[in-house]
């Protein structure tokens, strides 16, 4: 007979099956997650309705729309990590989200609002974030050249945005990257932007940290259920003008702006790991 193991008080399952469906050019939060649980317990990935038997848990992670509705196999959680309940446009609707869940033993989501939507029509779900992976999210030992970074998909009202920072700051950069690459021009910037499109604190909040680059992003209420403290480990914003007035801020107190960031690193890698979720998850 198999003992549970352990860690505190904590009860962590021998084996369990990842279920999901890998982004096609970079690691994706199926990966991150799968990364975090292997530093626990034995974990094997699959494709959704490949999964086999003879697992003592089943993790699906939503990566955008999916087309299955309930679990080939229990005890089953599901991660509803693009229940957006104001959503963006390629996003499937809430309402779908929650029909979905319905279908599984457990359900992790991302946001608080997310959190209240499933909460205040019955559902017992829990709040399991974004993170970040040190071995991949970490400072790179190159020059700070950029005043600012977006590295973000630039659509919608983030153009006008990216366009109103590159008019007030041209020494900054406006792109898209993934893997090493994606660190590295971080890395190499004086600040990182994130404007949030969604109801949610994106990954990009907790990779930016880890990096240990000063992070300048849209307010939102799940900041503070993280535990970051606007002013000791992010400079935040509610619009154009206070953002642009931010990157300013940086440019003139560079070494403030890296004491903040060196405060939010150590801050991240300590209570916001794909490891710290695992736990969480398992808890």
């Amino acid at each position: 007979m198999r003992v549970p193991l352990r860690i505190g008080e904590t009860m962590i399952p021998e084996r369990i099956a990842m279920i999901y469906h890998p982004l096609p050019s970079c690691l994706g939060y199926g990966d991150y997650l799968e990364r975090g649980f292997q530093a626990v317990c034995h974990t094997h990935h699959f494709l959704p309705g490949e999964e086999t038997e003879g697992f003592d848990a089943y993790y699906y992670v939503d990566d955008g729309p999916t087309y299955y509705m309930e679990p080939k196999f229990r005890p089953a959680t599901y991660f509803a990590m693009d229940m957006v309940v104001k959503p963006f446009w390629y996003l499937d609707p809430v309402a779908h989200y929650f029909e979905r869940c319905l279908n599984f033993d457990r359900v992790m989501v991302t946001s608080t609002a997310t959190l209240r939507y499933c909460q205040e029509r019955g559902m017992d779900a829990r709040m399991i974030g974004f993170a970040a992976d040190p071995e991949h999210h970490r400072p790179h030992p190159v020059a700070r050249e950029y005043d600012w970074i977006a590295l973000w998909h630039n659509c919608g009202e983030r153009i006008e945005v990216s366009n109103a920072a590159l008019a007030a700051f041209p020494g900054g950069r406006v792109s898209w990257a993934s893997g090493e690459t994606y660190c590295q021009w971080i890395s190499a910037s004086k600040c990182a932007l994130n404007w949030l499109r969604g109801d949610i604190v994106n990954m990009r909040v907790f990779e930016v940290a880890a990096i240990g680059t000063p992070l300048i992003t849209t307010r939102h209420e799940d900041m503070d259920y993280y535990r970051f403290v606007e002013g000791q480990h992010y400079l935040g914003f509610t619009g154009l003008d206070e953002m642009l007035d931010k990157i300013g801020y940086v440019l003139a107190h560079p070494g403030e702006a890296e004491a903040m960031a060196r405060r939010a690193m150590a801050f991240v890698l300590a209570k916001h790991t794909y490891y710290n979720r695992a736990l969480e998850v398992f808890a």
